[in-house]
């Protein structure tokens, strides 16, 4: 039997709590948010009064010495913002950007997905302060024995939202997930019918990909096996019994469509 045991990583977040916040005024709004062992972020949409076009960029913040101008390719040209030293793209770059390195020697990036957006990287680099804010998450959970989060990512417009969680580390083990794919999943997933805590669920036992649907306020929720689309394809069903554990072990926020009445990450894994 393999060694279920194994170093804790010291890089693992200990904390679940965003370090940055986006202002959002008549125009700017947080479409989504994430946070690893390494980085947090959001995606922001700038939206126009008049023309009602929708401007998507996004917000990076490493960890001190991390994701730094080393990694951009192309000629970088160094400025100021904010007071801070930072850098924006030059020639041969793949697309717009602005990085500022905060006194921790943290760097922020902030990119926007159109050409020609200066001016809205500006503005989004504007609205990023830095304080202790929340992020929220669907459910509330008890982590099996042997398992850690290591990553959360939420999309606030459909809502959606994505955990993993890491198991022990063997040759035949790998990540959880608990997905909530919000309006892309209505219809009911194949499988077989199942109850988990009461409630009403489908089950895959696959070797590849042992899971567990859960229906809950119109929404199916998966729990179960995260695994790669290019493989290697490990026999996982010996991890079933977790699987159960941890979907009987949920518990659902009183309106999964509205991520307000959400749980906080900190308060489920702090």
């Amino acid at each position: 039997m393999p060694d279920e045991t194994f170093a804790p990583d010291p890089q693992a977040r200990t904390h679940w709590e965003l370090r940055h916040r986006i202002v959002e005024t008549p125009g700017i709004e947080v479409t989504s948010q994430w946070i690893d062992d390494e980085t947090e972020g959001a995606g922001v949409a700038l939206v126009s009064a008049t023309t009602q076009r929708r401007d998507e960029c996004f917000v990076s913040v490493g960890e001190p010495g991390a994701d730094g101008p080393e990694n951009m390719v192309g000629e970088k040209i160094e400025t100021t913002f904010d007071g801070y030293p930072a850098v924006r793209n030059g020639a041969g770059a793949e697309g717009d950007y602005l990085m500022w390195q905060l006194t921790d020697k943290s760097w922020v990036r902030v990119s926007c997905s159109d050409e020609g957006t200066p001016k809205s990287i500006d503005r989004v680099a504007a609205a990023v302060e830095f304080t202790p804010t929340t992020i929220r998450v669907p459910v509330d959970l008890e982590l099996p024995a042997g398992t850690r989060p290591s990553s959360i990512s939420v999309d606030l417009a459909k809502p959606g939202a994505r955990l993993h969680l890491d198991a022990p580390r063997t040759s035949d083990r790998g990540d959880l997930t608990i997905w909530m794919p919000g309006e892309d999943q209505t219809e009911q997933p194949p499988g077989k019918p199942t109850t988990s805590a009461g409630r009403p669920g489908i089950v895959n036992d696959s070797k590849i990909s042992p899971a567990i649907w859960l229906h809950e306020q119109g929404n199916w929720i998966y729990v179960g096996a995260s695994t790669s689309d290019t493989g290697p394809y490990p026999d996982r069903s010996s991890e079933m019994p977790t699987v159960r554990t941890l979907a009987e072990s949920l518990t659902f926020a009183r309106k999964l469509s509205d991520p307000t009445t959400w749980f906080s990450a900190e308060d489920v894994f702090g």
